[in-house]
């Protein structure tokens, strides 16, 4: 048996330090009260159950939710692309995702007959049938003179639901909020008890449980009314401290050759406060979001009563 003062000597004292601190750092705040309680239960295909509890304060000036996020490209100029039509080489979605229908429930038969048949519809330039039979829906890939924007650099324009105000050209990609550079979220539109309560533009806070590190975001999109946890390339690269871009669709989902290497946050904890949206200016650049969401974290209690909620939430 070692003893004490073998241990010490072998261990050090900086070590054991560390580790006392590591699990202090980690455990809510014994001070911090959260103030927060179940609101309502919203229906999410993306939850175990179907179902994610969504918290609030009394006065419902922020929304609590702890979920896996998944990504979201829409808007990056990477998004979609008809000739890489799974995102196996460059593109960083799967253009089944901009259909209406996502190609849901379709045979490998019929996936390729999709695929064919958008590639036929781009290179004939959109013929009114043609685009129909793909599917592609023009909230996500906007149009213009009834066909998709003209491709930028070989990829789709993609949309989000946050954009630039008195948009002018819904074909100009600068409008719109660039997956790959601002943090951002994405909410159940209308109907769901979530889009009534929050909208896009408004400002959130997200950070994985357990740790101290937060990532400010904005509600940048809204997405299908039955599913929850979703956000931007570049808020799940800040959450997972990533370094770089993902390659494709292949990397973003962990797919081979990249097992292990996907871009889905497995929880992360996501404060949204209702009301905060700039309405005149919305908030689209990480510099702005960075500081006014930091401000408006700050003067709700911080980590520390964040970290207390994330504990009463998960007990």
């Amino acid at each position: 048996m070692v003893g004490y003062s073998s241990w010490w000597g072998k261990r050090g004292l900086p070590l054991a330090l560390s580790l006392i601190v590591g699990a202090l750092a980690a455990a809510p705040a014994r001070g911090a009260q959260c103030g927060m309680s179940l609101s309502f239960q919203q229906t999410d295909g993306n939850a175990h159950g179907g179902r994610t509890a969504v918290w609030a304060d009394p006065q419902s000036a922020s929304l609590l939710f702890v979920e896996a996020l998944n990504v979201n490209t829409d808007g990056t100029r990477r998004s979609y692309r008809v000739d890489d039509f799974w995102g196996e080489r460059v593109a960083l979605n799967n253009l089944c995702n901009a259909m209406s229908d996502a190609c849901a429930n379709l045979s490998n038969a019929q996936l390729r007959a999709r695929r064919i048949a958008t590639e036929q519809a781009s290179a004939a330039g959109w013929p009114a049938a043609q685009l129909q039979a793909t599917r592609i829906s023009s909230s996500i890939i906007p149009f213009r003179n009834g066909k998709p924007c003209p491709a930028v650099d070989g990829f789709l324009v993609s949309a989000t639901a946050l954009h630039a105000p008195g948009m002018s050209d819904a074909c100009d990609i600068g409008n719109y909020v660039d997956a790959l550079l601002t943090p951002a979220l994405v909410i159940p539109k209308a109907p769901s008890p979530f889009a009534a309560r929050a909208k896009v533009g408004d400002l959130a806070v997200t950070m994985v449980p357990g740790t101290n590190r937060v990532v400010f975001a904005v509600v940048g999109d809204s997405g299908p009314s039955r599913q929850l946890g979703e956000a931007s390339i570049a808020l799940n690269g800040k959450l997972l401290g990533r370094e770089g871009l993902p390659q494709n669709y292949l990397e973003v989902r962990g797919k081979p050759p990249f097992l292990g290497r996907g871009w889905t946050v497995p929880r992360a904890a996501v404060l949204i406060f209702p009301g905060t949206r700039d309405t005149q200016q919305p908030f689209m650049t990480p510099e702005r979001i960075d500081a006014a969401a930091r401000a408006r974290f700050e003067q709700w209690g911080g980590v520390e009563r964040l970290s207390k909620c994330v504990g009463d939430y998960s007990s």
